[in-house]
């Protein structure tokens, strides 16, 4: 049977009680270059992917334009670190804001988030296998019963030659 957590891409908007939506996301007083762009264009008619509906910017019918950098904070702190997006990563938390809202630099903002979420640092896990401890190696009983070599290369030319072996008893 299917539960709140298998649903949630279904989810249209985060609801955060931290904003008094209305005024803080409105286009009234607006200094948003792109914003006041836009609305200038829809005002004269221009074709446009955005949308005005009552005095708030959408953009493609249904992706809410978030204008202010402290709303912008709020909703990627909701959709990476609430309880229905569980620290998901950059890929997560980019397409669970793509569903319902829009911003230029979304993507470059998520993934900065997502880089300096502390929970996410703390409790990352690697998916390489760990390596072991470093093993020292036996110590030969008698000359010649190891022997390594090594070979520098690449270097500047010294009467003809750019490389140098050199071999350990």
């Amino acid at each position: 049977m299917p539960d709140a957590l298998n649903r949630k891409h279904q989810l249209k908007v985060v609801y955060v009680e931290k904003i008094k939506f209305q005024k803080e996301v409105g286009l009234t007083n607006c200094r948003d270059e792109i914003a006041k762009e836009v609305r200038q264009n829809i005002q004269n008619g221009t074709k446009s992917h955005f949308q005005l509906r009552n005095g708030l910017l959408w953009y493609e019918q249904n992706r809410f334009y978030v204008l202010k950098r402290r709303t912008r904070d709020v909703l990627l702190e909701e959709c990476h670190d609430g309880p229905l997006a569980g620290h998901g990563g950059a890929k997560h938390t980019i397409t669970f804001l793509r569903k319902s809202y829009y911003w230029l630099n979304l993507k470059d903002n998520a993934e900065e988030y997502v880089k300096t979420c502390l929970t996410c640092q703390q409790n990352k896990t690697f998916n390489k296998k760990q390596l072991g401890l470093l093993q020292p190696l036996p110590i030969p009983k008698g000359p010649w019963e190891s022997v390594s070599m090594d070979f520098m290369v690449s270097l500047s030319p010294s009467m003809g030659f750019d490389a140098i072996m050199v071999a350990m008893d």
